[in-house]
């Protein structure tokens, strides 16, 4: 049985201008105003106020499903993560900022020592795989007081938001990616009202982004790599 279970409402954009990363990292930061740490290089434990958290490197395997944009299958640091769409796309527009949200169901789990080869046998086959790498920023909003409350990218809350800036490298594509967008998480019927408020706090607290957001650019991620690939 899956470990982890959960719904999401999720809004992302990807932009190939690999060079505007400065640019869009400062006003992710909010000119500086928010502190950036780097994972493994602070106590999480003593750190509670808003900051945007560098993750380490790390490198996801998709697996490529031809014309499907409605499931992603994903390896991560020994778990297998599933997402199947629930509803959407839908559109999305905010004072400029222009783009389309969906709704998923996710499981994740660790397999059991007993069926990681069989399955991991399994999984070879069902390929091909495709693997990304990935250097993200975060921030995050808990809304377990009822609005959304920035605090540490470490907290769990219930119900809350995760906000995203990645660089992304593709396997067999010279050319990296950056990765904008917000991942809501909560109650099934709450997700979508809990992304439309968080994206719209975000966008009051940071301001309209340095690069245009279009509808064109906003994908999940199984669309996105089914157009790559």
């Amino acid at each position: 049985m899956p470990d982890r279970f959960y719904h999401s409402a999720e809004l992302r954009w990807f932009l190939p201008q690999e060079d505007e990363k400065g640019q869009l990292l400062r006003w992710f930061c909010m000119q500086e105003q928010l502190p950036l740490h780097e994972e493994g290089r602070y106590d999480p434990q003593a750190i509670t106020a808003p900051f945007v958290k560098r993750e380490r490197e790390r490198v996801d395997e998709y697996l490529l499903l031809p014309k499907s944009e409605t499931v992603g299958v994903k390896r991560r640091q020994g778990r297998l993560e599933v997402k199947a769409l629930v509803a959407g796309p839908r559109p999305f527009s905010l004072g400029g900022v222009v783009g389309r949200a969906d709704q998923w169901v996710k499981w994740s789990f660790t397999p059991s020592e007993p069926i990681a080869h069989p399955l991991e046998t399994e999984l070879e086959r069902a390929g091909p795989w495709r693997q990304v790498v990935k250097s993200r920023y975060l921030q995050k909003y808990s809304f377990d007081s009822g609005r959304p409350v920035a605090g540490s990218p470490d907290q769990r809350p219930d119900s809350g938001c995760v906000i995203e800036l990645t660089r992304i490298n593709v396997e067999a594509n010279v050319e990296a990616w950056l990765t904008f967008g917000f991942e809501a998480f909560g109650l099934p019927g709450q997700v979508v009202g809990l992304l439309d408020e968080a994206v719209a706090h975000f966008f009051a607290v940071h301001g309209l982004p340095p690069v245009a957001l279009e509808r064109s650019d906003s994908l999940s991620y199984p669309a996105w790599l089914t157009r790559l690939s």
